[in-house]
Order: structure tokens, then C-alpha cells, then sequence
């Protein structure tokens, strides 16, 4: 998810990824380790299980050809960002398209290796979607610097959701991402 100026060939669609994610690592450098809380971000119909306080901002971006509004919450505790990235299209019908954007570009964006993919459909998420995906992604930074990230993809109705757990892989937790991944508790569709 971070690294984009790196790779050209990252689509545009999370160039926004890099100050985001770094505004939300300096507003939380101070954070105590692994001090889960649930957390509703605002306007966002979901509520995760943070390890850390996390920090709301919001940049225009182009997904699925579409100019939006994409929040990003995230924080960081013991070296690892825990993020989620939300999006609301105009049409449901466009849900597809920008969950395989956001796929593609969180391998690119780390010059990434899928090293394990399974179908990911939370309770009231979009069902039948292809890139509707649970993901671990091995990658580097520009200087080469091993990384890991968990990604999870998924929708529902014109919303599309990105929660990543992102750390130097000497310092990625399986755990710490397995806790944030499996904390998604989307409301039912209003």
C-alpha cells in the first residue's frame, strides 16, 4: 500500500496511500502497543478492532474511473500500521472494477508477491465478487527493505473497504494482522 512514487506502474488510484498512511504514523508514533479498542471511523459503516487510537483523513482520488472521496483511519502501535481505507462509489455497479484496482496496486505499490489469497466475504459484505479477497503480500520498499502487509478487499453495496495490517517483515505480527483482519463488523445495509 505505501511506495508509490517507486512504481510507476501502481495505479494512480492509491498515491493518496503514502501521506495518509504517514499522517497517521506520526499522529500515533507515541501510541502504547497493542491496546485494542473498537473503533466506529466516522461517516464509515463498519467498526474494527484497533490496537492503537487511530486518526481519520479523507483525500480526493480516481477509482474506478470515478473521482471520490477515500478516508483513510489508521494508526500505528509496535511498528506495525493498522489501517482501513473506505470509499463510497456512485454506483454499486462499479464495486468490482475498484476492488481489482485496489488489489493490483497494493501489490504493486510494495513491488509485492501474493503469497497467500482466499476469497473474503465479511457478515453483510457484497458476496461474488473476484477481488473481493483476503491477502498476504511479501514486498520491499524502495530501498529494498523487506515488507509484509495483510490486505483484505471487500464491499457492500456502493462502499468498497481496504483494511490492511503493514510492517518491515522482522517486525510483522501474524497475530497482530490476524486480530485487525478478522475484527470487520460491517452494519447491515441500511
Amino acid at each position: 500500500m505505501l511506495f508509490t512514487a517507486r512504481f510507476p506502474a501502481a495505479s494512480s488510484v492509491l498515491r493518496f496511500s503514502v501521506p495518509l498512511l504517514a499522517a497517521a504514523a506520526l499522529l500515533s508514533a507515541c501510541s502504547p502497543a497493542l491496546d485494542w479498542r473498537d473503533v466506529r471511523p466516522k461517516d464509515v459503516n463498519i467498526l474494527l478492532t484497533y490496537p492503537c487510537k487511530p486518526d481519520q483523513i479523507a483525500q480526493d482520488v480516481v477509482l474506478a474511473d470515478q473521482k471520490i472521496k477515500m478516508s483513510m483511519t489508521g494508526c500505528v502501535a509496535d511498528k506495525m500500521t493498522f489501517a482501513l481505507a473506505h470509499a463510497h462509489l456512485p454506483n454499486p455497479a462499479l464495486a468490482a472494477k475498484a476492488l481489482a484496482q485496489l488489489h493490483q496496486a497494493a501489490v504493486d505499490n510494495v513491488h509485492g508477491k501474493v503469497t497467500a489469497s482466499s476469497a473474503a466475504v465479511p457478515k453483510n459484505a457484497t458476496p461474488g465478487l473476484p477481488d473481493s479477497l483476503d491477502l498476504k503480500i511479501d514486498g520491499q520498499t524502495p530501498d529494498g527493505k523487506p515488507v509484509r502487509e495483510r490486505v483484505l478487499l471487500f464491499s457492500q453495496g456502493s462502499d468498497v473497504y481496504q483494511v490492511t495490517a503493514f510492517a518491515p517483515t522482522d517486525v510483522y505480527k501474524d497475530e497482530a494482522a490476524q486480530t485487525f483482519a478478522e475484527s470487520v463488523n460491517l452494519s447491515p445495509s441500511p
